[in-house]
């Protein structure tokens, strides 16, 4: 590919009607001009210049090649100003994953305000319970609960919240089959389980209380499912325990249709954060939405588990 750099030497030689003026306006030695659009000559093989002492023109082929040369110069000045523009405030498309569930309850409500706020940003959210690829699929920010923070390369990861995992079904359910009284209870009862929980031929919760104390239950649950939706209308609809977070099953708590069971036990907590990729170069659509989330968030995380 040719030096992008003889194109606008070339331009500048002919907008500003000779090489000395050429100079001046772009800070380029004559010497140095001449030489570079001599060399370009070369390996075109036309002249582009007819040189005089008194006057300069545009061969026909320099004409054409001017004609070229401008709109190359002005295209690649547009992307320049293009990424200095998305540098002077927040604007542009941000490109977001959340859990499906998550962006559902809180995103929901989160986003429009800060969408108010600035006017020219645009937000594509991938709403999913997969753990996308944050570097290959090319997301400014991914939004993940785990119980543990990975550690990858080239990201960084922001606590925005924990979320505890309780035990709830309906109470339809508890009329039926009775209700569990100690967690070794759980085998004898129809329960729905996340793909995270399999283990070998069945399923496995880890659950722990105030005290400390830990228990390992082996289940054969009645369905699997890693859609949270899914498994929080199946306990809704009685066909089994399920274990949840709290910000979860709050709403549906509150309105009775479900109720927690084995309240003084739970599962592992998980940590809601963000991950994003190294903020060097940084663009300010993308911080201001990283610094809004890490607000509005943690305050919908507080609200749900009051």
């Amino acid at each position: 590919m040719e030096d992008l750099n003889d194109i606008y030497f070339f331009a500048s030689v002919v907008q500003h009607g000779g090489f000395s003026a050429a100079a001046r306006r772009i800070g380029v030695e004559k010497t140095r001009l001449s030489r570079r659009i001599a060399a370009l000559e070369k390996r075109l093989g036309v002249r582009l210049l007819q040189r005089t002492t008194r006057a300069l023109a545009l061969t026909e082929a320099g004409q054409r090649f001017f004609e070229r040369c401008v709109a190359t110069v002005e295209g690649a000045q547009a992307a320049f100003d293009s990424v200095a523009e998305l540098r002077r405030e927040p604007s542009g498309l941000v490109r977001l994953s959340s859990p499906a569930l998550l962006a559902q309850r809180c995103l929901a409500h989160v986003l429009p305000g800060y969408m108010t706020m600035h006017p020219k940003v645009s937000v594509f959210v991938e709403a999913t319970d997969r753990t996308v690829n944050v570097i290959e699929e090319r997301f400014d920010i991914a939004i993940r609960a785990l119980p543990v923070i990975e550690d990858v390369a080239g990201l960084v990861a922001k606590t925005l919240g924990h979320s505890q995992r309780v035990l709830v079904v309906s109470p339809a359910f508890l009329d039926h089959y009775g209700r569990p009284e100690d967690p070794a209870d759980l085998p004898k009862f129809n329960t729905v389980a996340s793909i995270d929980d399999i283990f070998d031929n069945g399923a496995r919760w880890t659950l722990t209380n105030p005290g400390t104390r830990t228990q390992q239950m082996e289940l054969k649950p009645r369905l699997v499912t890693s859609d949270l939706r899914t498994r929080l209308q199946a306990a809704i609809h009685g066909i089994g325990i399920a274990l949840l977070p709290e910000q979860v099953v709050s709403a549906p708590l509150k309105a009775g249709r479900i109720e927690r069971v084995l309240s003084e036990w739970s599962g592992a907590k998980n940590i809601l954060h963000l991950v994003y990729p190294t903020p060097r170069g940084m663009l300010p659509s993308v911080r201001s939405l990283i610094d809004y989330l890490l607000i509005h968030v943690p305050t919908w995380l507080h609200e749900r588990s009051i």
